[in-house]
């Protein structure tokens, strides 16, 4: 197996914070997709909008991420040793995932034991070799759409694991049960990783009132 370089050099990339702009940065992907004059655009605006599902959606590290294969998620079973941690994910994804993944793999004719992002293939003395996109090209995928749909701040392939750690905790998931789906092992720096600040503990008090209508 190819190992994926780890990418440094970066600032700390953050997560997105507000939905409008999330589902923004969705859509700059889908419309590339629906966009696509040649089938070479249309396979690769296809593959990096899976990629951001996938991402936003499992939390994975960037190099477990990159990584997967069409056996890892075809049953809609997730399980993996994660590359940093050597510490197993084992969960079941939504239909809504799961959906949309079966019908990417369906599109290309991918088989069980292809990446699932792929980036090239070499041929070397009439043997096929099939590499996924590399944790560079990853994110320079994410960066550039941030930037493109207007996000100021340094955002990569973590971000999209931060960006699903911050809404799961928006929506009122526990924080004992984030620190365990990324595998930490150490509640604040669960909070601190999904950058959960003041300014957020501040908005959420006033949505909440408790009290009788006089």
């Amino acid at each position: 197996m190819r190992r994926i370089k780890k990418f440094g050099g970066q600032h700390q990339t953050l997560p997105i914070k507000d939905k409008k702009t999330l589902d923004t940065f969705l859509y700059y992907f889908l419309s590339k997709r629906d966009k696509a004059k040649t089938d070479v655009k249309y396979y690769q605006a296809y593959r990096d909008y899976m990629l951001v599902l996938i991402g936003l959606n499992t939390a994975f590290r960037a190099e477990d991420l990159l990584q997967l294969r069409v056996v890892d998620v075809i049953k809609g079973y997730v399980q993996i040793k994660e590359n940093k941690t050597g510490k197993m994910q084992n969960f079941r994804m939504s239909k809504e995932l799961h959906d949309p993944i079966l019908k990417y793999i369906d599109t290309f004719k991918l088989t069980t034991s292809d990446y699932l992002f792929i980036s090239q293939m070499t041929i070397v003395d009439g043997k096929k070799y099939v590499y996924p996109i590399t944790r560079q090209r990853g994110y320079k995928i994410v960066s550039r759409a941030a930037k493109a749909v207007g996000i100021d701040f340094v955002f990569g392939l973590h971000s999209l694991r931060k960006t699903f750690g911050y809404m799961y905790i928006k929506s009122g998931g526990k924080p004992d049960t984030l620190m365990k789906m990324l595998n930490h092992d150490d509640y604040t720096v669960t909070m601190r990783y999904v950058s959960w600040g003041v300014d957020d503990a501040e908005s959420d008090r006033t949505a909440v009132f408790l009290g009788v209508k006089e």
